[in-house]
């Protein structure tokens, strides 16, 4: 059995969105969805017995840095060599979100009154927050919807790759 490690349903959303094709064919299921403390968390409790019978792939968020997270999974997986991800592109500090919004363009009218918003009530508003008034306005769907739905660019190749590693030799 193969378990992938997400922090939350956007995760899990876009995960199935690039296994697309595998889904039919190969049994797999989502460990987490409760935030980045339930990644880290898991990763802590898996036994020898979890780890010899299944393979695991954990997908982090980089948050405000990369390489304090890289640094906490590397620690965390150090003993078990379970590969991570972290997002928003296993180099920079973000998340998920960050990686969705940067497809979007800057002159979108709902990007730009989002943040004419944060600007004019003096608030850091996160990219979540953002991420589900664009796909909710935008396009009337939820963000996991809503990345269910999308074409996925080659700012996800690295992860489709590492993903599809996972399946190799499966049916």
């Amino acid at each position: 059995m193969v378990y992938i490690i997400v922090e939350g349903i956007t995760d899990k959303a876009l995960v199935k969105n690039i296994l697309s094709d595998k889904i039919e064919k190969t049994d797999f299921k989502f460990l987490g969805l409760k935030g980045d403390g339930s990644v880290t968390k898991i990763l802590k409790e898996l036994t020898q017995h979890d780890l010899s019978s299944n393979t695991y792939f954990a997908i982090i968020d980089a948050d405000d840095s990369f390489e304090t997270r890289k640094t906490e999974m590397e620690v965390l997986t150090a003993t078990n060599n379970i590969p991570f991800y972290i997002f928003p592109n296993h180099q920079d500090d973000g998340d998920l979100e960050t990686l969705l919004l940067s497809h979007i363009e800057e002159d979108n009218k709902i990007i730009k009154c989002f943040d004419g918003y944060k600007e004019c009530i003096e608030k850091d508003i996160d990219n979540k927050a953002k991420l589900y008034a664009y796909t909710t306005l935008e396009h009337d769907k939820r963000p996991e919807q809503y990345i269910q739905d999308l074409t996925l660019g080659s700012n996800f190749n690295e992860l489709k790759t590492e993903l599809q590693t996972l399946f190799e030799g499966t049916n």
